[in-house]
């Protein structure tokens, strides 16, 4: 009798389990089949919901995604590759050459390089705008402006945004109002239930929470603003990993617990560090000497972050003692994890600015930004004080 061919290449169906799973199964599938053309077609024509290829979505970027819209308002959202990414995709959307963009002085380092540097040169014009001083808004905010960019609080200067200002700014010209909130989380402000219209976290950070994945997300309560965006997502391939999504998911689990006890530790040691004798200055929302003290208390009625910014006297020789000493806190160019880490941003996201301009921005050789992560605060405060000693 002759032996029937087959092969473990033959692609094998599904085995039937009435059960659902309680974890959300990984699916790292980039293609979808259909039964025939007419199936497919339906698909595409809106019949039958489904997924064909990835770069145009997947269920653990549509799961991730829901997840984050609820948090953040939004009536929808979308998965990309990076917080970079969906700032991208956001500007590549919408603008056409000519358009204006309105950008906030005090960003995060990479978007404020974006907006000057990159976007000019594909015949976008920027103009900046300091988010904490509405009397610049006129300025930078007029006829042409198509999108205006700013954080809620800023990387890394903790500077707060005049956001129902800016929102009635930006309105009275037709401009798209989008808002990195990273830093702030929607656990600290909600920018769509205020007036933005786009919102959009790095997930990498304080969402996912473990430093072990790439992800941004862009949502809205406009869904004609999103169905523009999740197009252009699948034309410039700012798509997502499902392994990525599928482990964010998994950390957004822990993100309130998580952001709670960052935001009550970096209090702590924010009131540490006032009085230690080598540091010159300490940045947090909370204290009365913030220069936007009275707009922290105002937007950020659930806390006031897990970000801390400090001064530390002396020089670069002060700086190297007390991050050689901090051997237990990484120095790294990320935020939001569950551990302590610490960054200088003059040699880290602001380096390849001009001294005299992040001078102006007040930040200084040996300004460090700490991401306070959940460790026990004693334990937090014994690093920090053994390092302080040690840059003396």
């Amino acid at each position: 009798m002759k032996e029937k061919k087959t092969s473990v290449v033959r692609r094998g169906i599904w085995p039937a389990n009435t059960g659902k799973p309680v974890v959300t199964p990984l699916t790292p599938s980039v293609v979808y089949h259909y039964k025939d053309v007419d199936e497919l077609r339906s698909k595409h024509e809106g019949g039958i919901v489904g997924f064909d290829y990835a770069r145009d979505g997947h269920p653990n970027a549509e799961i991730l995604a829901e997840k984050i819209s609820r948090l953040e308002g939004a009536s929808s959202g979308c998965m990309t590759a990076s917080g970079m990414s969906a700032i991208s995709v956001a500007f590549l959307s919408f603008l056409k050459k000519g358009d204006k963009i309105a950008v906030a002085s005090q960003m995060y380092g990479r978007s404020l390089r974006m907006m000057k540097e990159e976007w000019p040169r594909m015949g976008f014009e920027t103009e900046i705008f300091n988010a904490s001083d509405p009397s610049t808004f006129d300025n930078a905010i007029g006829v042409g402006t198509r999108i205006v960019l700013a954080e809620i609080v800023s990387n890394p200067m903790l500077r707060i945004t005049h956001f129902e200002e800016l929102v009635e700014k930006a309105k009275s010209v037709g401009a798209l109002l989008l808002i990195d909130n990273t830093f702030t989380t929607p656990n600290g402000f909600r920018p769509l239930e205020h007036g933005a219209d786009l919102v959009m976290n790095s997930v990498t950070k304080m969402l996912s929470g473990h430093s072990d994945l790439n992800l941004g997300y862009i949502g809205a309560t406009d869904d004609t603003l999103m169905e523009r965006i999740t197009e252009a997502i699948g034309i410039y391939g700012f798509n997502s990993s499902p392994y990525n999504c599928w482990m964010a998911e998994r950390g957004l689990h822990t993100f309130d617990l998580r952001y709670h006890q960052a935001q009550k530790n970096a209090l702590q040691l924010a009131e540490f560090l006032q009085n230690q004798p080598n540091v010159s200055s300490v940045i947090y929302p909370k204290f009365e000497d913030h220069p936007d003290f009275e707009m922290a208390k105002k937007l950020l009625n659930n806390g006031f972050g897990s970000i801390v910014s400090f001064v530390l006297d002396g020089g670069i020789e002060q700086a190297n003692a007390f991050l050689r000493a901090a051997e237990n806190i990484p120095f790294c160019p990320t935020l939001g994890d569950v551990a302590t880490m610490i960054i200088m941003p003059a040699i880290s996201s602001h380096r390849k600015f001009p001294k005299e301009e992040r001078i102006a921005l007040g930040i200084v050789d040996n300004l460090i930004r700490v991401s306070v992560g959940i460790e026990d605060i004693e334990l937090i405060k014994d690093d920090f004080s053994a390092a302080l000693k040690a840059a003396i």
